[in-house]
């Protein structure tokens, strides 16, 4: 469940986790290069470093506590999902996913800062595992953090509701949700944190947490814009503001 800083490998501006990639690329310089890669070519999980094996990020060694703390939490979900999911998304969830496992969260464990989402969407992190990677929400907001310097990887992203809803449609969320997402950033402790919708910002404030909301991503997708754009750009600034102010650059 570990992937650890030191088995990446460096090639451009970008890194990459080796075994995502069923033929490495001949040529990388930038993310754009990155997300231009084929699916079927280079593999279901080339353009992030994640996998739903490989889930946590771990660059220094204080990382480590957190991490089998979190691989913990995980194995508690799987072996009764349903204490933390309702019976229907659960059913739902296991007909559409193409891995093994549920959906859970993904990301760098130290990076002192965590996206919260609404839910795994079912073309997205409900079917791959790694939280929004691969739809057009997931993919709007990789490309808008790129475009502001941050590598989407090198946060700690996870969602309200873990199992994907039917149809995409949330009917909304209760005390197994919450109680499994605060036991969650307990563990990280994060120092900034971002309710990207308004289903995680009316969790996180049951929770009793701050958190700075954003405009989910499908906002921006309904109304057909799938590049980054000024509006975008300058209401997700606050992300990297948070990462220079935690780690004094991007990186």
């Amino acid at each position: 469940m570990l992937l650890r800083f030191e088995s990446l490998k460096r090639i451009g501006e970008v890194y990459i986790n080796p075994k995502n990639f069923k033929t490495m690329p001949l040529f990388l310089k930038t993310w754009r290069d990155l997300l231009s890669l084929d699916e079927k070519t280079y593999g279901v999980y080339a353009k992030t470093l994640y996998n739903p094996k490989e889930r946590f990020l771990v660059k220094e060694e204080k990382d480590e506590k957190k991490a089998y703390e979190l691989v913990k939490l995980y194995h508690e979900f799987l072996r009764s999902p349903l204490r933390f999911c309702s019976r229907e998304n659960y059913e739902y969830q296991m007909k559409i996913k193409a891995f093994e496992g549920l959906p859970f969260a993904n990301g760098w464990v130290g990076s002192k800062i965590a996206l919260i989402g609404e839910a795994p969407g079912r073309k997205g992190c409900g079917l791959t595992g790694i939280c929004f990677y691969r739809d057009a929400s997931g993919m709007l907001l990789r490309k808008t953090l790129f475009s502001l310097g941050i590598n989407p990887d090198f946060v700690y992203i996870t969602n309200v509701v873990k199992c994907n809803p039917p149809e995409n449609k949330l009917r909304g969320f209760g005390e197994k949700e919450l109680g499994l997402l605060e036991r969650e950033l307990d563990i990280l402790k994060p120092k900034a944190i971002f309710a990207i919708g308004r289903t995680a910002q009316k969790a996180l404030k049951k929770l009793g947490l701050d958190a700075i909301y954003l405009k989910h991503p499908a906002w921006y997708v309904r109304r057909g814009i799938k590049e980054p754009n000024e509006e975008i750009l300058e209401e997700y600034e606050e992300i990297r503001k948070a990462f220079v102010s935690i780690h004094g650059g991007v990186f």
